[in-house]
């Protein structure tokens, strides 16, 4: 029987070790590896929590069909002038003089067709947004008259005339209070009513008893007041359509010469408030930081 020495025998016996350690070391290193990553980083005294919460952003509402929008802009020219104490052709009241108003030429007035129209005005140095309440008989096609208030935000005053930029605005915000007023004069036999701070122009306006009865569409002026004869003594309730469209119904007209009356209703809804934003996609995503 051959005797194996002992430094032989440890040689014999190293190289299975060393292959049993390497085979395990291995097998450590997949499972390691097969392990998934955690979501975030925590420290000792703040454990991950239970649920995750997953966080959407809002979306921006969309414009309804009362949103204000801006009709393509076209070329104009300027004038410089200073509203007189005199009534304006569109017959509006209490205009205070440094208002931002517009006069349109004939043409484009259409007998108060225009009257209470929005406009943006772009100019050499910067734009404004001013109402339609006059009509300019000297201006010449594409002229306008445009107030002192306004015409200094888009030009120089000095220059008294200026190339802009119009784009008519419909359904402007906010939504404003419309106004009427009964005509000096107006009696059983006769009514005149003229309507304002309507935002978008009035194309229409009819009337009818209160206490009931036939329906009847008034006839607008030149000077933007709208008239019939042989209604009554009232009251009456009418009925408002804009040039959009959009028509609301004002209830309780008396016969009160001259009186100008808030009525606390408004012919649009008007554009929605945007939506506030949600948080920052790119932020949300950001990976924790461990430390």
């Amino acid at each position: 029987m051959h005797r194996v020495a002992r430094d032989e025998h440890v040689r014999a016996v190293r190289p299975w070790l060393w292959t049993t350690f390497a085979v395990a070391a291995l097998a450590a290193a997949v499972v390691w590896l097969l392990l998934p990553a955690p979501a975030a980083c925590h420290g000792a005294s703040n454990p991950p929590p239970a649920n995750t919460i997953k966080v959407v952003r809002s979306p921006v509402a969309q414009p309804g069909p009362d949103a204000e929008h801006v009709d393509a802009a076209v070329p104009r020219q300027a004038r410089y002038f200073a509203l007189g104490s005199g009534e304006v052709a569109c017959s509006f009241p209490e205009l205070p003089p440094d208002g931002l108003y517009v006069g349109l030429p004939s043409d484009e007035f259409g007998g108060g067709a225009l009257c209470g129209a929005t406009l943006d005005l772009t100019g050499p140095l910067g734009s404004v947004r001013a109402t339609v309440v006059d009509r300019c008989p000297g201006c010449a096609a594409h002229q306008y008259d445009v107030s002192t208030a306004a015409f200094t935000r888009i030009a120089n005053r000095a220059a008294g005339v200026a190339d802009i930029r119009v784009g008519r605005v419909h359904n402007p915000n906010p939504a404003p209070d419309l106004m009427y007023r009964v005509e000096s004069g107006s009696s059983s036999d006769w009514l005149g009513l003229l309507v304002a701070e309507t935002g978008n122009p009035v194309s229409r306006v009819e009337v009818r008893p209160t206490a009931g009865g036939a329906s009847h569409s008034l006839t607008r002026g030149s000077d933007n007041w709208w008239t019939m004869s042989g209604l009554g003594w009232g009251p009456f309730d009418a009925v408002v359509t804009d040039t959009d469209g959009h028509q609301v119904r004002v209830p309780g007209i008396v016969l009160s010469p001259g009186r100008v009356q808030h009525t606390g209703i408004a012919l649009y809804e008007g554009s929605p408030p945007p939506a506030p934003p949600g948080p920052d996609p790119k932020a949300a995503a950001a990976a924790p930081v461990c430390t």
